[in-house]
This record gives C-alpha cells, sequence and structure tokens, in this order.
C-alpha cells in the first residue's frame, strides 16, 4: 500500500487520499506547521513503527491534529538498526510530502519561530544548559542574514533521539543509546534541507508515535 492510502485519524478512520485530507487542512490553517515522526517498540517477535504527522499552529496552540500509519516488521534486534530505520521511515515520509503537496507553501516561518528553531540547535549543542525561562532567552537571540532567509523542506523531521552521551540523574549517569543515532542521523537529514527536531522538542515522535505504539 502506498504512503498516500496508508494514514488514519485517532479513533481508527481511514484517511483515503492524505494528500487532499492535508492540503484541505492547509486552506483552512495557513500557519499550520508539519512535522513528521516514527517511534518503535519491541514486541515478541516483530518490531512495531508508527510514523506520525503532526500539525501544529504556534500562534492558535489549542493542541496538535495528528494522522498515522503503523508498520509492524521481524523483530530488529540491534538497537542503531531499528534507529535507522526509524529516520529512513520520517525521511521517506518527508520526501513523498515535499513532491506531492505542490501548492504547500510555508507559513510558519515567522522570526520568532526560525529563534525558536536556532534555540533548539543551541541547546543540542549544551548551550543554555541552566536556563529557566526559554522564552526570555529565544526572544533576545539575534538572527544572522542567511538565518532570516533560509530555506527549509515544507515538512519538519522529528526524531526521538538524545544529543546528548549521558544523561544525568539520582544514581549518576546514564548512557544514552540513541546518542549515536542522533550524531549520525541529524546532521544527514539537515543537509538535505529539513528542519530536524530531537529530545525533548520532537513531539511528532516522542509523544504522539510513542502513544501509538503503546496503543
Amino acid at each position: 500500500m502506498e504512503l498516500k492510502t496508508k494514514f488514519k485519524r485517532f479513533g481508527g478512520e481511514h484517511i483515503p487520499d492524505i494528500v487532499e485530507y492535508l492540503t484541505d487542512w492547509f486552506l483552512k490553517n495557513p500557519g499550520v506547521t508539519i512535522s513528521v515522526g516514527c517511534d518503535s517498540l519491541q514486541k515478541k517477535r516483530r518490531t512495531l513503527f508508527a510514523i506520525t504527522i503532526m500539525l501544529y499552529d504556534s500562534d492558535v496552540r489549542n493542541g496538535a491534529h495528528v494522522v498515522f500509519f503503523r508498520e509492524s516488521l521481524p523483530k530488529i534486534r540491534d538497537n542503531f538498526e531499528r534507529l535507522q530505520r526509524e529516520a529512513q521511515f520520517v525521511l521517506d515520509l518527508g520526501n513523498f510530502l515535499e513532491e506531492e503537496l505542490v501548492d504547500y507553501k510555508r507559513g510558519d516561518l515567522t522570526l520568532d519561530e526560525r529563534k525558536r528553531y536556532k534555540y533548539h540547535m543551541a541547546k543540542s549543542d549544551g548551550l543554555y544548559e541552566h536556563v529557566l525561562d526559554e522564552y526570555s532567552v529565544m526572544r533576545g537571540i539575534q538572527l544572522t542574514d542567511t538565518e532570516v532567509t533560509a530555506i527549509y523542506k515544507k515538512v519538519d523531521i522529528h526524531l526521538d533521539f538524545n544529543p546528548f552521551e549521558t544523561t544525568q540523574n539520582k544514581r549518576g549517569s546514564s548512557k544514552n543509546k540513541s546518542n549515536l543515532a542522533y550524531k549520525t542521523f541529524v546532521p544527514w537529514l539537515r543537509g538535505m534541507g529539513f528542519r530536524v527536531w530531537s529530545k525533548p522538542k520532537s513531539h511528532a515522535s516522542s509523544s504522539a508515535a510513542d502513544l501509538l505504539v503503546q496503543d
């Protein structure tokens, strides 16, 4: 079954044509951001993937609209290979939407939104580690001329990968198993022209897709 006919709404209602569905949505919500995400869960003999499209309007902030499909594959025991498959799922979907949404032009990349993305990338590099009021910092961020005019693909990619090698906790530090995947796939996807979000801002993966593989 091709991507165009795979998607469902929450509740199980099938979407006959995801391109037509999204096109109708954009006519009513021109400032929406399209994000694609994926998460996976190991079953007894299978690996279950949930692939999502999340539509969010940062001006309205009344929650996101999510559509999805699930894919079950023979069990992928290697952790890096499983995460590589997550990255491939979102890349395939991102490229599909880039080609199919012919009349869609991004209307969400305001200056504030560009600052939010620059802040996320800086924080993923270890800056602003102890910042409590993120919004104040984001408002004060300066953009270069290149960052103001940068052109991105039509959809954002969300990966549930951790940008840091270790996480501090009450017991000390623990190694983040998805960090190698972050180092490998995030630069790769950004180099293709996508805005890529990772933990903790990868909601299409870490929230929506995670819920769907648990269901």
